[in-house]
């Protein structure tokens, strides 16, 4: 990954570089749900690439269907059919392994039917795609690279290892160690699933990162047969992660959260620093440790530093995980090793949107995988967290954490400056819109940056972001995925590679949500924080529904009955005979669906009756009403053990 090194880069010399950054480092700017990463001078030739094997996959194919009908009819005798459809299905296999990563949805497509599969000879058999149902335990590794970023999914299960390939969107709101359940097309150890719900269900979620108090991390330092460098030493790795590093996490966690734990190395594993294996390495690197004498299983956060190796990529890490793992390749400072842990606890990129020179929200928008220029999980190299972050991580807005206020009336509010400790409001936090189907919430965020700390950089003429300190941060993030925290960029008309040193609302300014005519206003903004005006524009009409849900308890046990509760009002009196649909979105991802109708008091209540081989976890429940034309939705959720 290609972090910028703001503080120490000269105003001149950052525009060509965010310029570089922008169109390569970051995969180009695409649209907000695409999965696709490809940039860069190559990526049209990467894309005809594609588009050939995706026709040879056809027609190969169609080959295999027209020897499979000669076979069916040629004597059993006759082996020429029969080495032909050899040939055909092995050429074939290679081309539907060679689309897997880059579009899975080509293998589906081609996907022989299984009763066609069981008519060809068993020589061809293992050259053939299988319909498969497995479970087992899911990992997901993200790779920070200079020429684009990717996340990779797998499987681990009793057996074997999977790695996952999606057809669509993948699922954003799971962690590593996630119990799942996929149904898929399998060709060698890869799997193609498609974008339906079913192929992937939740069983039972991964245990959460426990974010707060001591982190107790091990750092693993290794190098190869023919690469045995010390890049560094252990007391300068020491310093990296139990000093800097440790005191951004204190900082960014207001003194709640910090790393302490080990070195330890040098060791030299049996492996070429020409390869790129990084399971190899985390596994060696382990095998050493514990040879001297390390107990692995007393930390939650296992580091594997080496020095440059083959691997495109300067960091790599796991999504959450218990223990996490990260993978350093070279450098190890603040910029990858904040960063990566950052990934260990459980966060996705900060990003950034471009919605053209007119517009900071709309519907032809496209973002930046590393966008958001004051987040360290962006392009930043030293700066906190934003708050959709922070707020995830317990950090904000959860016991004894500094609080965000959560903005349901127009008003005027202030925020303290956003990095040091205190016990008054850091963020304000403002809804965006909800979704009518399930009741999720995507906010606003709006911070006061100042250049106190980590993010002392501000103030430095060279970097030229003054225009930070003078105005707030707004960024969105959604209910819906961990992977949904965009900066957004207030001042729009300014070209995308010079917006990175104007990104805020400035005092006196007005943002304005088409949509929703929310506004959202500057009042003032300095090192004593900022008073943000906030008002709500197309407030809904007196009869207008609105519809809340409530369970009579947050837990439940199997055996138990769950009574899950719609309150229907308009203009804040009960409304009788609504029509209330419930739609319950179990642990594993599988739904159920009820109707019922309000009574006098407004309520509807659904009794769901939580069976003995009911999974465990977390459920969702929603209720949507419409009445008099207009829609209304709300979710809760609820836990069953």
């Amino acid at each position: 990954m290609l972090f910028a090194s703001w503080r120490y880069i000269s105003r001149s010399t950052v525009v060509p570089v965010v310029l570089q950054f922008l169109t390569l480092s970051v995969l180009s700017l695409v649209t907000p749900d695409a999965q696709s990463h490809d940039s860069g001078p190559f990526a049209g030739t990467k894309a005809a690439a594609i588009a050939a094997a995706r026709a040879r996959a056809q027609t190969m194919t169609q080959s295999l269907l027209d020897l499979a009908a000669q076979y069916r009819v040629a004597p059993r005798a006759d082996s020429n059919v029969e080495n032909e459809l050899h040939a055909t299905a092995a050429s074939r296999f290679e081309v539907l392994a060679s689309l897997m990563e880059d579009d899975p949805g080509a293998v589906l497509d081609a996907a022989l039917p299984a009763a066609l599969r069981a008519s060809l000879p068993s020589s061809v058999a293992p050259y053939l795609e299988q319909e498969v149902e497995l479970e087992g335990t899911l990992e997901i590794l993200h790779e920070d690279r200079s020429d684009g970023a990717r996340y990779l999914y797998h499987l681990n299960s009793a057996h074997a290892k999977y790695s996952l390939h999606f057809d669509g969107v993948a699922p954003e709101q799971l962690l590593t160690g996630a119990s799942i359940h996929v149904k898929g097309v399998q060709v060698a150890n890869m799997l193609a699933l498609g974008a339906s719900r079913t192929s992937v269900q939740q069983l039972a979620p991964a245990p959460l990162p426990n974010t707060l108090g001591e982190q107790r991390t091990i750092v693993i330092l290794i190098n190869f047969l023919d690469n045995s460098a010390q890049p560094y030493t252990a007391s300068d790795a020491q310093a990296a992660i139990f000093g800097t590093t440790s005191t951004f996490f204190l900082e960014n966690s207001y003194q709640q959260t910090w790393l302490a734990g080990d070195i330890r190395g040098w060791f030299t594993i049996p492996l070429s620093s020409t390869t790129c294996d990084y399971a190899s390495i985390a596994s060696y690197a382990q095998t050493a440790a514990a040879a001297s004498g390390v107990d692995l299983s007393s930390y939650a956060h296992h580091v594997y530093a080496f020095p440059q190796n083959a691997c495109g990529w300067w960091g790599l890490s796991s999504v959450g995980g218990s223990p996490s793992q990260s993978w350093i390749n070279g450098s190890f400072e603040l910029g990858v090793l904040a960063h990566e842990l950052g990934h260990g606890e459980g966060l996705w990129h900060s990003h950034s949107l471009d919605c053209g020179t007119d517009a900071v929200v709309g519907s032809n928008c496209t973002t930046n995988e590393y966008g958001d220029i004051m987040d360290m999980m962006g392009a930043s190299h030293t700066a906190q967290y934003n708050a959709f972050q922070k707020e995830r991580l317990g950090w904000l807005n959860y016991g004894l954490a500094p609080a965000i206020t959560t903005v349901v009336a127009d008003g005027t509010y202030t925020i303290d400056p956003y990095e040091p400790v205190g016990s008054k409001p850091k963020a304000l936090k403002i809804l965006k819109s909800t979704d009518p189907n399930t009741g999720l919430r995507t906010w606003y965020y709006v911070e006061s940056r100042q250049p106190i700390g980590f993010d002392t950089f501000l103030s430095d003429p060279a970097v030229g972001m003054q225009n930070v300190t003078t105005g707030v941060l707004i960024h969105s993030g959604s209910e819906t995925s961990g992977n949904s925290a965009f900066l957004l960029d207030m001042t729009p008309a300014t070209p995308v590679y010079y917006w990175a040193y104007d990104p805020a609302l400035a005092g006196g300014q007005t943002f304005s949500d088409p949509d929703t005519g929310l506004t959202i206003s500057t009042a003032w903004a300095n090192s004593a924080g900022a008073a943000v005006i906030v008002k709500f524009g197309k407030s809904p009409s007196a009869d207008s529904p609105t519809v809340s849900l409530s369970t009579n308890q947050t837990v439940y046990t199997r055996g138990q009955t769950a009574y899950i509760t719609a309150q229907v009002q308009s203009g804040g009196s009960p409304v009788a005979k609504a029509a209330v649909n419930f739609t319950i979105i179990k642990s594993t991802g599988s739904r159920l669906s009820a109707n019922a109708t309000t009574g006098s008091s407004g309520t509807a209540v659904y009794k769901m009756r939580l069976g003995k081989q009911d999974p465990v976890g977390t459920y969702q429940a929603h209720a949507s009403v419409v009445e008099a034309g207009q829609s209304a939705a709300a979710a809760t959720t609820f836990i069953v053990q």
